[in-house]
This record gives C-alpha cells, structure tokens and sequence, in this order.
C-alpha cells in the first residue's frame, strides 16, 4: 500500500451510516465473510446502532475494496490485513484497530520456530500466541500448520523423548496451539460445498493433532467435518453413522498399537450397508512400507495436504479409489499371533524379570510397562505380518527389548516354554526387532 493510498483512506469520511446489506452490494463481498474478517482480523471495526446493528463507513468501504483487490490478486486475506497493518502511518487516526503483535517482515518459519519452542520453555503464555499470531498474519492457515506447527509438535516430542523436555512443556505448548486451532475454526464460515466428513482418532489413540489440523484444512475448503476428536471407541460407531449420514469417514492411527483397530472400523462401516468411504491416515503409515496396502478402506497419502486434497477429490467424485480389501494371514501367522495375544500372565512374568536381569536401573513397574508395550507392537505386527513395524522411529515405537541387551535367542528360549514348534518358528523374524 503507498502512503498515497493511505492518505487517500484517511480523508475518507467516517461516519457510520452503512448496513451490512449495503456494504456487501457495494464492495462484492458477502456478508457472512464481513463478520468473519471483522472477528478474526478486527477488519473493518463497524459502529453499532442503538439496536446493535453493524454500520459502516465510506472509509470501511475503501478498505474493504482494497482488500478484496489483493486477495483476488491471490494474496491471502492475512497477508493483506498484516499489510494495510504494517504500513498505517505512525501519527494520527489509525485505520483499523493495532493488530495484537507487530508483523515483522525477516521472519521465517525457521525462527518462529526457534521463538515459540523457547517461549514455551518459559511458559510465556502471551509470547507464543505472539509468535502465532505473527505467522498466521504473514502466512496461511495451510502455510503456517505445515511449516510451524507440525515441525514444533514434532520437534517437541523428540525432546520429550530424549528428556531434553518437560512433559509439562509438551503439553503447555500442545494446548496453546490446540486452543488457537480451535479458534480459527470457530471463526470459519458455515459449510458452504456438499460433503459430510466425520473425522477423529483409532481407538486408544490421544495424539489428535494431526486429525485436528486435517479437520480445519477440510473446513476451509468449505465442506461440515464432525470432529469426533482422541480415541474414538467403535461400541457404538454405526449410531453415530445413523445420526450424522457421512459421505466419508476419516480415523487416524499414530501408533502400531492402534493401527489394528482399523479393521474393525472399517468393518463396522461396511456392515452398516451404508455408502460411506472409511479412509485412514496417520504418522505410522509414512514410517512402515506396505502397512497402508494391509488396512480395508482407502488411505489417503504421507501428508496432510494430500489428505485435504484427496477428500476433496472423493467429496466432488474427482477421485474413486478401489478400497483395500481386509489383509489375511498366513496360517503359521495366524497361529502365531493367537499365541502372542493369549500369552499366560507367567510368560510376561519372565519376559519383566528379563528385562530387570538386563538393567537393574529400571523399577518392577517400568519394567512391566515396556513388556507390555512391546507386546503390543509384536501382536501388531503379526496381525499385519510386517516385522518392519518393529523398525517403526522412537515416538511411534516403545523402546525395543533389544536396546535393553536382550539378544533374539534369549527371547526365543523364553517363549519356546510357552509357545509350540509350528508358532515359534513363524515368530523368529520377529524376535530379531522386538
């Protein structure tokens, strides 16, 4: 914007006297977009009647249109209020209110990062949400969940995981942006494109971020997503079919432990004999080739970009995928795997004192805690009969019995007191990533 079109703006009369009618006419834009710009951006600032009716102003109007012109141009409605913001002169009447942060034009997703990682290891409530108000006015919704957000969630857990960080600096940060995403969703304009989406997590899945942001992109694109949000449970899933008559269901799963619950769900949806694509996603399928080929229904890609997009495409009847059918067992597999799932209580005994020959360090409850879990991951493994789910990165696997010195052999002479000759044969693959 030039100073020209500045004092242009500022010589124009404001005096409210427009209803929202009138406004839309004038300037092209519909009104549910006029309130949305007003409570997200605080872009224009109406005056109200006595009766509480928004009026508006001739200088309103010229700023509107202005940003109608730059956003029809194809720059995002964001960029352009952080420009007419980081260009208003320094004296005198502003245009609209001051923005909550100052828009600084070096800034880059590399330092914002950096910033909100330190602020939120100081627990410095306003400064991340200065942070990301900063890059949701420099960048896109789309932009700033793929280049700030995600790479902090990430980078966060990586330090979680290696004790570099806090579980209370995690889940400080989590819900700060969790609390903003919820915002930006809020302020979003009712659905205005056919389509009906239920979304959440697998059963026993609580990590949602992705499926939340996913759920955002879909909502800009202007389809109605039911967030059905952590965990969903299966018990009562064709109720919520019946009540809400989706065109697509979406469940995420983040971890082997959870990947084997969307079977079932998919199962469920089928025999609900209703025509509703089940599709699945999540960060475990980008880190184990072929597991995505081994769940009925339709995967829909590595990132959450291609997500939105191929919804899009299956909403608008651009996309019609065939569906992975149900993945069957070997039989030596599936004996195996029925072995594993029934383990007698005694053989996770030995599996614990193992573990606590092996590091003395760890308590009887931490130890019990990794056999668990690592039973777990191998009982999903078989059931998908991929040992490279056992490879799966830190984050989305357990600690493996390996790190901790327990050799294969070890485990195999363990579990041959338990398991017979056919199963522990079809296992030895397995005991080698456990």
């Amino acid at each position: 914007m030039s100073q020209d079109e500045i004092q242009l703006f500022s010589n124009i009369s404001s005096d409210p006297l427009l209803n929202i009618k009138a406004v839309s006419q004038s300037t092209g834009i519909e009104p549910v977009t006029l309130r949305a710009w007003e409570r997200r951006y605080g872009v224009p600032n109406p005056a109200r009647s006595e009766q509480g009716y928004r009026l508006y102003s001739e200088r309103d109007i010229a700023i509107l249109r202005w940003l109608k012109a730059k956003v029809d141009a194809g720059v995002t409605i964001m960029r352009a209020v952080a420009l007419l913001h980081s260009q208003e002169p320094s004296v005198g009447t502003s245009l609209v209110p001051s923005p909550a942060v100052s828009v600084s034009a070096g800034a880059s997703f590399e330092s914002m990062t950096a910033e909100l990682i330190e602020a939120g290891r100081r627990f410095d409530t306003q400064q991340v949400q200065r942070v990301m108000t900063q890059a949701f006015a420099l960048f896109s919704v789309e932009e700033v969940c793929t280049h700030l957000i995600l790479p902090v969630l990430e980078l966060i857990g990586e330090r979680w995981e290696s004790g570099d960080t806090s579980l209370q600096v995690e889940h400080f940060i989590t819900g700060l942006i969790r609390q903003q995403l919820l915002a930006i969703g809020a302020s979003l304009p009712l659905p205005s494109r056919p389509g009906r989406v239920i979304a959440g997590c697998a059963p026993g899945d609580w990590h949602e971020m992705g499926t939340l942001i996913l759920t955002l992109f879909l909502r800009r694109r202007g389809f109605e997503v039911i967030y059905l949000g952590q965990a969903v449970g299966l018990d009562r899933l064709e109720e919520a079919l019946d009540a809400v008559q989706p065109d697509v269901i979406i469940l995420s799963a983040s971890t082997i432990e959870t990947v084997p619950h969307l079977p079932q769900a998919a199962s469920i949806v089928a025999e609900s004999g209703r025509y509703v694509w089940f599709t699945f996603g999540g960060t475990i399928f980008p880190h184990a080739p072929g597991l995505s080929d081994r769940i009925p229904g339709v995967y829909i890609g590595d990132t959450l970009i291609e997500a939105a997009r191929r919804i899009d495409d299956l909403l608008t009847g651009q996309w019609q995928p065939v569906a992975n059918i149900a993945w069957t067992q070997s039989d030596d597999i599936a004996r195996a795997y029925e072995s594993i799932k029934n383990l007698p209580m005694a053989a996770l005994d030995d599996l614990t004192q193992l573990l606590l020959d092996a590091d003395p360090d760890l308590t009887p409850v931490e130890a019990s805690d990794i056999v668990r879990q690592a039973v777990m991951e191998l009982t999903a493994a078989l059931k998908f009969e991929l040992p490279e789910l056992l490879n799966a990165p830190t984050g989305l696997l357990g600690h493996p019995l390996g790190c901790f010195g327990i050799s294969a052999d070890r485990l195999n002479d363990m579990f041959s007191r338990y398991l017979p000759p056919s199963s522990l044969a079809a296992l030895e693959p397995y005991l080698v990533c456990i």
